[in-house]
């Protein structure tokens, strides 16, 4: 044990090199994914171009810096195009003619553009084992890094140029430098919370939501940390005599503080990335992004119009434009299939249910387990905390709570921020992939590793076997965590625990959590492995089958009915077409459920072979 904390820093760093290797090696064999293809040319635009009339409905930041290594690459850009020239936000074809149609090495723009957002997840891991060091010591950080590291969700979405991964690691980030705020109050915590909360903000619209949770956060320290300290001295603060009140003025004026910064580095950044976007451009984009009447959209369109009159509010119109659409986007759904149901609505059980068949068998358990114990805690602590107010059980009931709330913390803000992601995810009618609760992970790790380490450290006790039997089960439990890691590689955006199994989860759920389109690369190796001189091609993804198989390819549609011969069909159409058929009167693949299929690449594209 000594071993293992004189020369954490060098585990950590090993642990994060394995971390990368899997990542790295696992892309190359990726295919492009369907987000990706409007990621790609937006990020690309906004730094070669300074232009943000793509991808509007998600903050600029990650997409740019995922775009900086393709400045050093010799590419044609189709400025040319109507969709880049006139239409309103002509993203998707703009991104297909500028990966697949004009001339350019769509692999070595993939590989690139991926490299940065692999980077992004090596710093997320740096601050998981920083915080749950400082935390709760050296080997519950590296158990908690070891189980980050070695995540196939972490991993799947580590290397894709999507926001998925810069969500949890801007809010895992933003929330350990408020921690130490809290903790620590100085005007340098307040400053880093400000800039990573800005930095959140940047990434994706979904963090708006820290607004709510650090204003919850905040009330939370008020009611539970009765004597603390703070070196500010705001104005109006010293005519305040209660010193409960005084706090709470502080805490609420630094946290506006942060808030202030946060949002002067999204106008900065956003001046940047519109500074060469024509007015009428934005104009357009108001306009068709916001149709309709109504009370409110009607007075949002008109005021966004005022501000792009104005060089210093022009950004901020941009920003608030993209919340509205993610809004409306959200509200508005997503057709998908779920469990034998196909719908564009949504399932309050979706995120649960993901959870439980996409997430490792031993997190799971862990998991339950420490937030079992977490609960134990609490209330033993609440218990045996030795405050008494003479004649006021109702007063020492609220005082041993907060004691305890104080104390525990760390611990409240793990599970608030697991619990709250679920809430949001349940109430929300866009449900087409566990990938939108991601943030739960780090903060689960964290959880698990100190329960882990605390029951695996102890070892007062004078029976030598059960000693030795913790030992060998958290032998298991690490090797068995391994081998989930090994087995799913390099399928880790397919990865489905032994309750459902990757060539069966199709029959469960689509779309991201399993079907991205990332496996066209496989797909056509596995038509030249077998010497397949013609085959059909329903594709769900951000690829174009013809670049990868030319003339041995031919788009098909379920809406063409049943034929013979080689058929590939991405899982997301093959259970998708079901709602077509079943409202629009179309036709679907149920014909195919009497066919056994060749083979399923990757878990997500379904080869048939029929015969006449």
């Amino acid at each position: 044990m000594k071993f293992i904390e004189k020369h954490s820093g060098i585990i950590a760093a090993l642990l994060l090199a394995a971390m990368f290797s899997m990542g790295l090696f696992s892309m190359l064999g990726d295919s492009g994914t369907t987000d990706e293809i409007a990621h790609i040319p937006a990020g690309y635009s906004y730094i070669k171009y300074f232009d943000y009339r793509l991808n509007p409905e998600h903050p600029p930041l990650l997409k740019a810096i995922a775009s900086l290594p393709l400045l050093f690459m010799d590419l044609n850009f189709p400025e040319d195009l109507p969709a880049w020239k006139d239409d309103v936000n002509g993203q998707w074809e703009t991104g297909w003619k500028f990966i697949y149609h004009y001339e350019n090495d769509a692999d070595q723009m993939l590989f690139w553009n991926r490299y940065p957002i692999l980077l992004y997840a090596l710093l997320l891991g740096i601050y998981v084992y920083l915080w749950t060091r400082d935390l709760f010591g050296k080997k519950t950080a590296l158990f908690a890094l070891f189980l980050f590291s070695f995540s196939p969700n972490i991993l799947a979405h580590s290397r894709l140029v999507t926001t998925d991964l810069g969500v949890a690691a801007s809010f895992f980030i933003t929330l350990y430098y408020f921690y130490k705020f809290i903790k620590d109050p100085s005007w340098r915590h307040l400053f880093y919370s400000g800039i990573f909360f800005g930095i959140a903000q940047l990434v994706k619209f979904s963090n708006i939501f820290l607004v709510v949770y650090l204003g919850l956060l905040v009330l939370l320290v008020i009611f539970c940390k009765h004597r603390q300290i703070f070196p500010f001295n705001f104005p109006g603060s010293n005519r305040i005599k209660s010193l409960w009140l005084q706090r709470s003025y502080t805490l609420l004026i630094s946290l506006v503080l942060i808030f202030v910064i946060g949002f002067l580095l999204v106008e900065v950044v956003y001046v940047v990335f519109t500074f060469n976007m024509p007015t009428e451009v934005q104009s357009r984009l108001i306009d068709t992004s916001l149709p309709g009447g109504g009370a409110l959209i009607p007075t949002v369109r008109d005021t966004l119009h005022a501000m792009q009159d104005n060089f210093i509010t022009k950004p901020f119109a941009q920003y608030i434009l993209g919340l509205f659409m993610v809004f409306a986007r959200v509200q508005g759904g997503n057709t998908t299939y779920f469990w034998g149901e196909t719908t564009d609505q949504s399932w309050w059980y979706y995120y649960p249910l993901s959870f439980l068949i996409k997430t490792p068998i031993s997190t799971i358990v862990l998991a339950m387990a420490a937030m079992f114990l977490f609960v134990l805690d609490f209330f033993k602590q609440a218990r045996t905390q030795k405050i008494a107010v003479a004649g006021n059980r109702l007063r020492n009931f609220y005082r041993r709570i907060t004691a305890s709330g104080w104390k525990f913390l760390p611990e409240i803000i793990i599970v608030s921020v697991i619990f709250a992601f679920f809430v949001i995810g349940m109430s929300s009618n866009l449900n087409i992939g566990l990938r939108h609760v991601l943030p739960i992970y780090p903060f689960m790790f964290m959880l698990i590793a100190k329960y882990v380490v605390q029951f695996f450290g102890n070892h007062k006790t004078k029976v030598k076997n059960l000693k030795r039997s913790k030992i060998v089960l958290l032998v298991i439990i690490i090797l068995y965590y391994l081998m989930t890691n090994f087995v799913s590689f390099p399928h880790y955006l397919a990865y489905f625990n032994e309750f459902i199994g990757r060539d069966n989860a199709y029959k469960y759920t689509v779309d991201s959590n399993l079907d991205w389109g990332q496996d066209l690369k496989r797909l056509a190796s596995y038509v030249e492995e077998n010497n397949i001189e013609h085959i059909k091609i329903d594709y769900f993804g951000g690829s174009v089958p013809e670049y990868y198989m030319g003339d041995r390819q031919e788009e098909w549609r379920s809406n063409y009915g049943e034929t013979t011969g080689w058929l590939a069909v991405s899982a997301t159409y093959f259970q998708n077409s079901k709602y077509y058929a079943d409202n629009f009167g179309e036709k679907d693949y149920r014909w195919l459920e009497k066919y056994q299929p060749e083979t399923i690449i990757g878990g997500s594209i379904l080869v048939y072979k029929i015969e006449e």
